[in-house]
């Protein structure tokens, strides 16, 4: 009786386990840039957001350089782009998603990274790229919560480029 306890209680946390690793996770991604001149330029729904930032950086302005979204589950995911009117290239993604069983339920990134980059020249042929600027982290974010992932600086004027991430479960 012990025995088939057992195999129904290691059954029950596979079929949990895998329950838990078939759901998808959608990132909203922000890509906000912080300037030491101008006047705010972000949607309403990151207003809130940026009322903290003007709190925390002395950043006169933040304006929304580009905004996407990446689905993902179990694994990596990445993708990639062109941020409009400054032609640097970023790069966006994540090695490992886990998420706890327990609500509100987290949802936690491994090896997490944001890379921009800038035409250098061409070698054998081929664009190179400079990397401009680079976050990495590790990072836990609770289902719907807007979270503020890192700060960089992108030139020698002192402006920023800050990645702000929502996660949504979808079941």
């Amino acid at each position: 009786m012990k025995r088939l306890f057992l195999i129904l209680a290691a059954s029950a946390l596979l079929c949990a386990q895998d329950k838990q690793q078939a759901t998808n996770v959608e990132f909203t991604v922000y890509l906000l840039s912080g300037s030491v001149q101008g006047t705010d330029d972000v949607p309403q729904d990151l207003a809130s957001t940026v009322t903290q930032l003007h709190s925390v950086f002395a950043y006169k302005s933040y304006r929304l350089s580009e905004s996407f979204v990446l689905r993902g589950r179990s694994g990596s995911a990445s993708t990639e782009g062109v941020l409009p009117g400054v032609g640097l290239r970023y790069r966006f993604g994540y090695f490992r998603l886990r998420l706890s069983g327990d609500a509100p339920r987290t949802v936690q990134l491994d090896s997490l990274s944001l890379e921009l980059s800038k035409p250098s020249g061409t070698k054998d042929g081929k664009q190179q790229y400079e990397t401009v600027a680079k976050i990495n982290t590790d990072l836990d974010m609770r289902d719907g919560q807007k979270t503020v992932v890192g700060k960089s600086s992108i030139n020698a004027n002192g402006d920023a480029l800050i990645l702000v991430i929502v996660p949504r479960l979808v079941e």
